[in-house]
């Protein structure tokens, strides 16, 4: 789904309409059931109605992946503009998830590789599923073939080791050198990306190991001690190497990627509620699929944003990774119920 809009102006891609909806985790896929012989008698129409099911569900398919094919072909040329950062990318739960922000020379997570993905040079990791981390392979291999230098590619830090290993056997299979300094950032620790931007990690709730980002802007204040003197009294102060500023950390930009709602209620994370754009989830939006649903398998239902809204003092809030079980109606029903309850402006990807 390409960030395309506001809830005052909604307008969704049409492969958010799938033919056969998700009951399940986006992460959890289970074989179609089948009656064996011993449970059933076949017959010619039986065998027929079958072939036709197959036949018609097939077709199905092929329409659907030539929507999400489209869809993501606008992602080269679509974006959304918040709070001054032009946001690029696609989310889909279970599909694939990479947001892009171009100002900050930025992407997170990486499910498939679009192109608008390639010329970032830091790419930030939540956590280990396929549609987060599937492109990862690619997106370095691309940056080589187009002799960009090597990526910095950030992870949680308990999967470096897995990841390391992941690129031995792609470098052994392709012969390619794979080029990317990869860093384990753990929560709480702070990478200076540029002069005037940091990132520091923070915790999120998924079933398997993830975290999420905060990009920090980066200035430095004179000292109130020191705001009496003159020009050139601080001029020498500074020669003198008297360090005559403090560094204001303001947070900018905060992705969850996939988590429950208890990020929400941590403390440590006000940061990320506080930062200029949240971008998080919302996978699940109505009652067929329940707030319990939604927690055992890692992800948030809509409801559970609107409980918790009042811990949310960001400027904008973009919902992402909502389930392909949704069609355009119900996303724009639920996402009008929630603006009431957020100060914050909300958009959808």
């Amino acid at each position: 789904m390409q960030i395309s809009l506001t809830i005052s102006a909604p307008q969704f891609p049409s492969f958010l309409s799938p033919n056969k909806p998700m009951t399940e985790s986006p992460h959890k896929h289970f074989p179609p059931s089948v009656q064996t012989s011993s449970s059933r008698k076949s017959s010619p129409g039986a065998l027929f109605a079958v072939q036709k099911s197959g036949f018609l569900s097939a077709i199905g398919h092929a329409i659907e992946e030539e929507e999400y094919r489209k869809a993501r072909a606008e992602v080269n040329r679509r974006g959304i503009d918040i709070e001054g950062y032009l946001i690029e990318g696609i989310s889909v739960g279970g599909h694939e998830t990479c947001i892009i922000i171009p100002s900050l020379n930025a992407a997170f997570d990486i499910g498939r590789c679009p192109a608008r993905a390639v010329n970032q040079d830091f790419l930030f990791i939540t956590h280990a599923h396929l549609d987060h981390i599937g492109g990862l392979p690619m997106y370095v291999a691309t940056r080589g073939l187009y002799s960009l230098k090597p990526p910095t590619v950030f992870v949680p830090p308990c999967i470096k080791e897995d990841v390391e290993k992941l690129f031995d056997i792609h470098r052994t299979m392709s012969q390619d050198k794979l080029e990317l300094d990869l860093v384990a950032l753990d929560v709480g620790e702070t990478y200076q990306m540029r002069n005037d931007l940091v990132v520091r990690p923070f915790k999120t709730h998924h079933v398997i190991p993830s975290q999420g980002y905060v990009i920090y802007s980066v200035r430095h204040k004179l000292m109130k001690k020191y705001a009496h003197l003159k020009g050139m009294q601080i001029k020498n102060l500074k020669l003198s190497g008297v360090e005559i500023t403090d560094t204001i950390l303001s947070p900018e930009v905060a992705f969850t990627g996939d988590t429950t709602s208890a990020f929400i209620l941590d403390p440590r994370n006000a940061d990320a509620l506080r930062a200029k754009v949240l971008i998080t989830e919302a996978t699940f939006l109505d009652e067929e699929i329940g707030i319990e649903h939604a927690q055992q398998h890692g992800h948030m239902h809509l409801s559970e944003i609107m409980d918790h809204a009042h811990w949310i003092r960001s400027k904008a809030v973009l919902l992402t990774h909502f389930s392909s079980r949704y069609k355009i109606e119900d996303i724009r029903q639920a996402i009008t119920k929630l603006q009431p309850k957020l100060s914050a402006k909300v958009f959808t990807s």
